[in-house]
């Protein structure tokens, strides 16, 4: 992955984003757009049947397997993103831990809103 995004990039993919993805690799392979339309819908689900995090990546295979309206590619995009393990998660300075390249993809697809991990300490 390329060492960082210039401004005048960033703005120019959130200005005119490319609905069509690189073919560099899996992350880059597939429709970002539809996964991060399904994927607050998934978590409202879960949510109402009180899915414990560690479940969440097979209740979310499982429930897009059963809706039969996402390709493989989705639902393994769904997966990752529900993953406790390779989440997005927020880092310090506004940076994002885990899958930086799927999170590079996301962006170059011009994808602005999408589910991150935050762990929550019960005190």
């Amino acid at each position: 992955m390329s060492a960082g995004v210039l401004w005048w990039q960033r703005w120019a993919r959130q200005v005119l984003p490319r609905r069509t993805a690189r073919t560099c690799c899996w992350c880059h392979g597939g429709g970002w757009h539809a996964v991060s339309a399904m994927a607050p819908e998934l978590l409202q689900w879960a949510r109402a049947q009180a899915v414990e995090p560690n479940d969440m990546r097979m209740f979310v295979v499982a429930r897009a397997a059963a809706a039969a309206r996402t390709t493989t590619w989705e639902t393994e995009a769904l997966a990752a993103l529900f993953d406790t393990d390779d989440a997005f998660q927020p880092g310090r300075n506004a940076r994002y831990i885990n899958g930086q390249h799927r999170f590079q993809a996301t962006l170059e697809t011009g994808v602005r809103r999408i589910v991150v991990l935050r762990h929550v300490s019960a005190a």
